[in-house]
């Protein structure tokens, strides 16, 4: 009876060895599978950070181009603003200047223009008074 139990056992034995080999098969299988797909996993990480970093750069180097642009815009701007009011300010002259030259011509045809009328009024009112004095004297011999 020793043998066959021990048979029985043996075989039961042998069983069980199946089953856990075929188990640690598929849990083989399995851990594979699951480090398969942890490395790929763990290269699409490094990528998707790789590329955030990149972009992180990418975003930093914008920001500090986009800086320096708003800067020399402002700084063109500022230089534009103030070459505008250059301008201004010689247009301004230069009006300035013509208009003290028009006033002094418009200023010295008036002044020219008043002496000429005034020697003709009084040359007016003399020829009129004498044409006076010519006529009474010259009616007072008709009388």
């Amino acid at each position: 009876m020793q043998e066959a139990q021990i048979l029985e056992r043996l075989v039961a034995v042998e069983e069980r060895s199946k089953s856990n080999t075929k188990r640690i098969n598929e849990a083989e299988a399995r851990l594979n599978e699951n480090e398969r797909v942890l490395n790929n996993v763990d290269k699409s990480l490094s990528v998707t950070v790789e590329q955030i970093k990149n972009i992180a750069e990418d975003l930093k180097q914008t920001s500090i181009n986009f800086k320096e642009a708003m800067m020399r815009s402002n700084t063109a701007n500022s230089k534009e603003t103030e070459l505008l009011k250059e301008k201004c300010n010689d247009l301004e002259k230069k009006y300035e200047k013509l208009d003290s030259k028009l006033e002094q011509e418009t200023v010295g045809k008036d002044a020219e223009n008043w002496r000429n009328s005034k020697s003709k009024i009084i040359s007016w009112i003399i020829t009129a008074i004498l044409t006076i004095i010519a006529g009474a004297l010259g009616l007072s011999k008709f009388l």
